[in-house]
C-alpha cells in the first residue's frame, strides 16, 4: 500500500510538471524527440509502428504519425474497448480518427483493420512518469501494461518530456518497462546502468 501512495504522488507531481510547460517548451521540445526518434535504428527498421494519438499535454505524435505515413510505414492507433482493454487498428491518415475514450482520438472499431504487433514493430508510449530503469508510470488503468503482456514482442519506446524522468519509480509486478526513453534532452537507453546520450 505504501507503494501505491507513493506511486500516486509521483505521477500526480510529474503530471503537474509537464502541465506547466509553456507552449513554447514544449513545441521545442516537441520538435527535439521528433527528430531523435527519426533517427534511432529502432525507428529505420520498423515497418509498423504502434502509436499512442497525443491528447491534452502529452508529448505530440501527430508529427510521428504523419512522418511514419509519408515514410511509407504501416500505423496502428489505439482505441480502448473495455475496462483495461484497447486494441490498435491501422490507420491511413489523422482523418480517420474521431472523439472516442474520454475524448482521445480513436479509429474505428473495424476487425479487417485490427493490428497486432510483432518483432521489430515500434511502440510508442504515453505515460506520467518514467524512470531510467524503464520502470513506467501510466495515468492509472492499466491499458498499456495489459495490452503488452499478451503482445510482448515489440520494441517499447516511451516520449516524455524531461520533466516527467523520475530518479526512482517503486516497480509493481504488472509493469511492462519500456526499452527506450526519448527526451527533448536525448534518449536514455533503460537498463540498470542507463545513461542519457545525446
Amino acid at each position: 500500500m505504501r507503494n501505491t501512495g507513493k506511486r500516486k504522488e509521483i505521477r500526480q507531481q510529474r503530471l503537474a510538471q509537464r502541465a506547466a510547460l509553456s507552449p513554447e517548451e514544449r513545441q521545442q521540445a516537441d520538435r527535439e524527440m521528433a527528430g531523435l526518434l527519426f533517427s534511432c535504428p529502432e525507428w529505420e527498421v520498423s515497418e509498423t509502428v504502434f502509436c499512442y494519438v497525443s491528447f491534452r499535454d502529452e508529448a505530440d505524435t501527430f508529427r510521428i504519425i504523419q512522418e511514419a505515413l509519408a515514410r511509407g510505414k504501416k500505423v496502428a492507433v489505439p482505441r480502448v474497448e473495455g475496462k483495461h482493454r484497447m486494441e490498435f487498428y491501422y490507420i491511413n491518415s489523422m482523418d480517420d480518427l474521431s472523439p472516442g475514450y474520454m475524448g482521445i482520438p480513436e479509429p474505428s472499431e473495424d476487425a479487417e483493420r485490427r493490428a497486432v504487433p510483432v518483432k521489430n514493430d515500434l511502440m510508442v508510449m504515453p505515460g506520467a512518469t518514467f524512470d531510467r530503469s524503464g520502470t513506467r508510470l501510466g495515468y492509472g488503468a492499466g491499458f498499456y501494461d495489459a495490452y503488452l503482456s499478451k503482445h510482448p514482442d515489440c520494441r517499447k519506446l516511451a516520449l516524455a518530456y524531461s520533466v516527467q524522468i523520475e530518479e526512482q519509480i517503486p516497480p509493481e509486478p504488472h509493469d511492462i518497462p519500456v526499452e527506450m526513453i526519448i527526451t527533448e534532452k536525448g534518449m536514455i537507453r533503460c537498463s540498470q546502468d542507463s545513461q542519457e546520450i545525446r
